[in-house]
């Protein structure tokens, strides 16, 4: 009975080494992913001082990291930036909320350098986040802007000399004319260079992303096979162990004393009970982190750039997963309710990838749009309730997103995404198609999603993407996909 003990506890051990051995490795593998970002990775103490940084920093600044490590990273912004950085490090210890700004920096060759910068505080006031290279962006914003001057200054000349020209009525028809035509073409050039602008942002992110979310899901795919490999062996183990015990229950039903003491200790009959739960809990946790990750890889797709036939209902159930963490309770908002109704939909032709971008796009949009009724009805109802009355007795708003799917006539699907949320008026529903257009505040939004949403919709795959909306009443996306790109 003591070897059998011991080769069980053994047994243990080494199941707990080759755990701890595959954890390391899969957080190995976590670093290399990080130190190979194109991204810059940081982390700074409370007081501004730089702990950590990725390699992305020499090659963006030009600085090795152990030169910059322990010193202030405002040592490297422009001067007229480091007060913004300051003002956030003393916000910090009151607010936690994510913080986006556009930020410059000395590279080491003292050429100035545009970063993107998005950082929020943990623990112990530390400070962690990332740095994205725009400098050729706001170049390009520059020539833009100066392109626009440009285009502007010469409408005006224009218009100045079409004044000159209205001495006669034939040349004044014919000068407006031309004035007419060169100010459309320079209307469209302006609008084709915002669409461009934003569709190689949009690319740029969105492949960022991609890559990150299918290294990560790859990573953590690993550990969870290891596990759901052994807890079924450890299972049976642990079966055949409760069974040897039942055994000498059955066969020795009093034993010595001190058998009897530990018996009474370890609370015997409740562990026999428990344990199987134990194991089957386990099974549901890395069952569930395996619904997570194969949710992960059916969003971001990245070996399916091409026209591929897939099941749209997949698409939309893994985008949904995703933002499960944002359909859950509130402080001040019920749960969002998801009601699916699908039809029975054939596989349909499409960029995968790009149709699960539109519904992240959408579905967050829906989220954030029942989410802010129901802020403002709760904020409504407070302010108007009777004193003796107390939060918890009002009834709150319920938020709804309704998806509702099937096919229209032999050569389309349609897909209906439906929430009871704020809502909008005539004058912006008509713009949210406009790229850089949005309702959001600051730093929460950057106006491309619905932008990007329609180009891949109708130019990309030849559909239709309709919205319908009703200040206070909600808000209704219609997408129109064609099951065939060849028709």
């Amino acid at each position: 009975m003591k070897s059998d003990f011991l080769a069980d506890n053994e047994l243990h051990t080494q199941i707990q080494y080759r755990l701890i051995e595959q954890i390391s490795e899969s957080e190995k593998r976590y670093r290399e992913l990080v130190e190979n970002l194109r991204e810059i990775v940081f982390k700074c103490d409370k007081v501004g001082n730089i702990i950590l940084l990725n390699k992305a920093w020499t090659l963006t600044l030009g600085y090795s990291t152990s030169e910059c490590l322990n010193h202030p990273i405002d040592d490297y912004l422009h001067a007229e930036d480091r007060q913004l950085w300051l003002n956030f490090l003393t916000q910090m210890h009151t607010k936690q909320d994510l913080a986006c700004w556009e930020l410059r920096f000395h590279h080491k060759s003292t050429e100035i350098i545009w970063l993107e910068l998005s950082a929020r505080s943990e623990a112990h006031g530390e400070i962690s986040g990332s740095l994205t290279n725009i400098t050729d962006r706001k170049r390009a914003q520059g020539a833009l802007k100066e392109a626009n001057e440009a285009l502007q200054m010469r409408i005006e000349q224009l218009r100045f000399e079409n004044q000159e020209r209205k001495q006669t009525e034939a040349t004044l028809l014919h000068s407006r004319e031309q004035l007419r035509l060169q100010t459309q073409q320079l209307e469209a050039t302006l609008q084709e260079l915002k669409q461009t602008q934003a569709k190689l942002l949009h690319a740029e992110k969105m492949s960022s992303l991609g890559q990150l979310v299918a290294g990560i899901a790859h990573e953590i795919n690993n550990p969870v096979n290891f596990i759901n490999g052994n807890i079924s062996h450890a299972n049976d183990y642990i079966e055949n162990l409760l069974d040897l015990i039942r055994l000498y229950q059955q066969h020795y039903p009093k034993p010595v004393k001190d058998i009897q003491d530990k018996i009474h200790k370890i609370d015997m009959d409740f562990l026999l009970a428990d344990l199987p739960r134990l194991l089957s809990s386990m099974q549901m946790g890395a069952d569930r982190i395996s619904a997570i990750v194969l949710s992960l890889r059916n969003f971001s797709r990245l070996d399916e750039a091409e026209v591929k036939a897939v099941d749209i209902h997949e698409g939309i159930d893994s985008t949904l997963m995703i933002l499960q963490s944002r359909l859950k309770v509130e402080k001040d908002c019920n749960p969002i309710q998801v009601i699916k109704e699908y039809s029975e939909l054939p596989q349909v032709e499409c960029y995968a990838g790009q149709l699960n971008q539109v519904f992240m796009n959408l579905l967050t949009n829906a989220i954030d749009a029942v989410v802010s009724r129901c802020k403002s009805e709760y904020k409504e109802k407070i302010q108007h309730q009777i004193v003796s009355q107390v939060p918890e007795d009002i009834i709150l708003f319920v938020p709804i997103i309704r998806i509702h799917t099937e096919v229209v006539g032999e050569l389309y699907v349609a897909i209906r995404i439906v929430d009871n949320g704020i809502g909008m008026d005539e004058i912006t529903r008509k713009r949210i198609f406009d790229p850089f257009f949005t309702t959001k505040p600051i730093g929460k939004g950057t106006g491309l999603g619905l932008s990007i949403s329609y180009q891949i919709i109708v130019e990309k795959h030849g559909g239709v993407l309709e919205c319908s909306s009703e200040l206070g009443k909600g808000t209704e996306f219609l997408i129109h996909l064609p099951i065939s790109l060849l028709h």
